[in-house]
């Protein structure tokens, strides 16, 4: 699978191809449609949140249960980057390459991966991927430190390679309304450098050492792809539920 903008895609094509936009599943949510940023959960001072392990992760992850109206399927990181790394080639946008590659500088302690997919509400056709990570002191908060100032220097756009060397140029990078949720959050929306000029929605949301990230694209019109709020509310909850633990 190709790495960079169009990785994503690719991903979340196959989230389709998965069937998941009809295996739409469970109860256990009160959370539909965009509008999940309203309803974030009171937290402890994060400062007294571990990193967590690999079966915290795990347990955090979102599950066919969690939302109503979306598929949820298991997903590992070679599933979506192949294992490989794409590149910015202007060093100031790295860290936008990085978050669709392997590459990650600083890395995470550990990462756990799904995808989604909604079929109905206002998010319908919307599917992406969910990448939950841990980080060591620090990691986490230099990562949306960077992530912004990459967003902020990158707007014109950047030239990339995907991991096999292919150009996987992005046209242009711009801010989005970021959610309020976890003690910082940043939204921002890449248009892909192919003729399509399909777009991608991102949000990161940083709660403690840990970080939720989510990709969003349209099937249907790539060209407004978003991030379901429904799905960034659900995934901070879970992951701030594993901090208190």
């Amino acid at each position: 699978m190709r790495t960079g903008a169009r990785s994503v895609l690719s991903a979340a094509a196959a989230v389709t191809a998965l069937g998941l936009l009809t295996a739409c599943g469970g109860s256990g949510s009160d959370s539909e449609g965009d509008g999940g940023g309203d309803q974030k959960v009171a937290q402890e001072e994060s400062g007294a949140a571990e990193p967590l392990s690999a079966s915290a992760l795990e347990r955090a992850a979102l599950t066919k249960a969690d939302l109503k109206g979306y598929g949820i399927g298991d997903m590992t990181e070679r599933d979506f980057s192949g294992g490989k790394e794409a590149k910015a080639l202007k060093p100031g946008c790295e860290p936008l390459a990085a978050l669709m590659g392997t590459g990650f500088d600083p890395a995470p302690r550990g990462s756990v991966y799904r995808s989604y997919a909604a079929a109905s509400g206002r998010a319908a056709g919307v599917s992406g991927i969910v990448r939950i990570s841990s980080y060591g002191p620090g990691d986490a908060e230099k990562t949306v430190k960077d992530l912004k100032a990459a967003v902020s220097a990158c707007g014109g756009g950047f030239a990339a390679t995907d991991g096999s060397g292919k150009r996987a140029d992005v046209a242009s990078v711009t801010v989005a309304d970021a959610p309020d949720a976890g003690d910082e959050a940043l939204s921002y929306r890449l248009v892909d450098g192919g003729k399509e000029k399909a777009v991608i929605a991102f949000t990161v949301v940083r709660s403690g050492p840990q970080l939720t990230v989510v990709f969003g694209v349209n099937l249907t019109d790539p060209t407004r792809s978003s991030v379901p709020g429904a799905v960034v509310d659900r995934q901070v909850r879970k992951v701030e539920a594993a901090n208190r633990s």
